[in-house]
């Protein structure tokens, strides 16, 4: 069987009903499971009892720009730190994963003469939902 090389990607994160996809370079949804062993007289046994999700993103900052993502994070921690936002990240056409996460303040500053960027790990709320068509 070939080799399948995923190049096309998206992501689109939604704060107040405004979507916002330009600044991102590099996101990742990652899931790490709580799996529960038990010792029993036949041997081990396991049990998957949780999963907790982290999205993590990498992004270009953009403070002081038209419709800045960093200062729309940044007023939904401060505004409504209990409200989740809305994620749409595609991995490749036909395959979307739609999740929320809990909003966090992005990091301000880097070092000169690079590009300022932003590494944010959010929580995920709940279980992504995935489309695969």
């Amino acid at each position: 069987m070939a080799t399948t090389i995923i190049t096309g990607r998206d992501l689109t994160l939604t704060i107040a009903s405004t979507n916002y996809d330009a600044q991102a370079s590099s996101a990742t949804l990652t899931n790490s499971p709580t799996i529960e062993t038990y010792q029993t007289l036949d041997g081990k046994a396991y049990k998957h009892i949780d999963d907790q999700w982290t999205f993590d993103i990498e992004m270009l900052a953009d403070w002081g720009a038209t419709s800045s993502l960093c200062e729309a994070l940044w007023s939904a921690a401060e505004s409504a730190p209990n409200t989740t936002l809305a994620v749409s990240l595609t991995a490749v056409t036909g395959a979307v994963f739609a999740f929320n996460v809990m909003p966090m303040f992005p990091s301000v500053g880097g070092s000169a003469p690079d590009a300022q960027t932003v590494s944010l790990s959010f929580t995920v709320v709940g279980t992504p939902t995935e489309t695969f068509s």
